[in-house]
């Protein structure tokens, strides 16, 4: 029997459309957008309006006009930048700690595989504590001031920050680590000059991992003790069965989920292009 070739399949008439209409990166980007946009404005008007004729319950899932009064009434008195500002204080500190710092100590084990095989179970049973068990124990120790917030958030990112960076310098090329060997590079050499490098895409997953995570534990510190920040304007609303103000902070915490979410964006690109060079 002969063998047969296929023809090449030609593209369709839908993936020859969108090619034809994206003719650029920045075009189907700017569309994107423009849909999003555009999602998220329906789904707004759909609320509001089903709020003002009866059909969505105020009670239970409020109204965007009723959040956006929250809001600006906040605003005029000052609270809501108080408790933006204490949060966000909360959250970059604690992620410094607990992000930057397990990422450090996570490199530094590739110096010696003994010690991070000895400490895995022990990193292991401290990622399975949940932050809202060990919140109350953190309070406790360290009070309910400031040092207890950055505590619970460093301990929301520590271990995710600790096994990403550590798995990144393990996957370091051993050819590269071999040929810097025979040139009697020093072992902090080695490190400095190849393993740090190779690993920072792994680094930086770990710091994108852990933006929720550190808005998360600051966000539960909150609920436990605390006189300001939006996890307390979310506790004060619902303690009032006020859906208004917890939407209002849930919507808040959106919206900075989504600012941190564009600083580590920047982080990368500034790593990326600097390990480029």
């Amino acid at each position: 029997m002969s063998d047969t070739v296929s023809a090449p399949v030609a593209p369709t008439r839908q993936s020859r459309g969108e090619t034809t209409f994206f003719k650029s990166a920045a075009t189907r980007r700017y569309f994107l957008i423009f849909l999003q946009i555009t999602i998220v404005v329906g789904l707004l008007a759909y609320w509001e309006i089903g709020a003002r004729t009866g059909y969505i319950s105020r009670f239970l899932f409020s109204s965007p006009s009723q959040i956006w009064d929250v809001l600006a009434q906040r605003m005029e008195s000052g609270e809501l930048f108080n408790d933006i500002l204490t949060t966000t204080e909360e959250t970059l500190i604690g992620f410094v700690v607990g992000a930057i710092g397990g990422s450090v100590l996570g490199l530094l084990l590739w110096y010696s595989k003994f010690i991070s095989d000895l400490a895995a179970p022990f990193i292991a049973a401290i990622g399975s504590i949940p932050v809202l068990a060990i919140a109350p124990i953190t309070i406790i120790w360290f009070g309910t001031e400031m040092l207890s917030k950055v505590m619970i958030v460093a301990f929301s990112c520590v271990v995710v920050s600790l096994t990403t960076s550590y798995r990144g310098a393990q996957r370091t090329d051993q050819d590269l680590i071999n040929l810097m060997r025979s040139f009697n590079a020093s072992r902090s050499a080695i490190f400095r000059k190849l393993v740090v490098p190779s690993s920072m895409t792994w680094v930086v997953s770990g710091l994108k991992l852990n933006v929720g995570f550190a808005l998360i534990g600051a966000i539960v510190a909150e609920y436990i003790s605390s006189d300001a920040g939006v996890g307390h304007m979310i506790l004060l609303g619902s303690s009032n069965f006020g859906m208004n103000i917890v939407l209002a902070g849930v919507a808040l915490v959106m919206i900075m989920m989504l600012v941190f979410n564009a600083l580590i964006n920047l982080l990368e690109r500034f790593i990326l292009s600097w390990e480029r060079k």
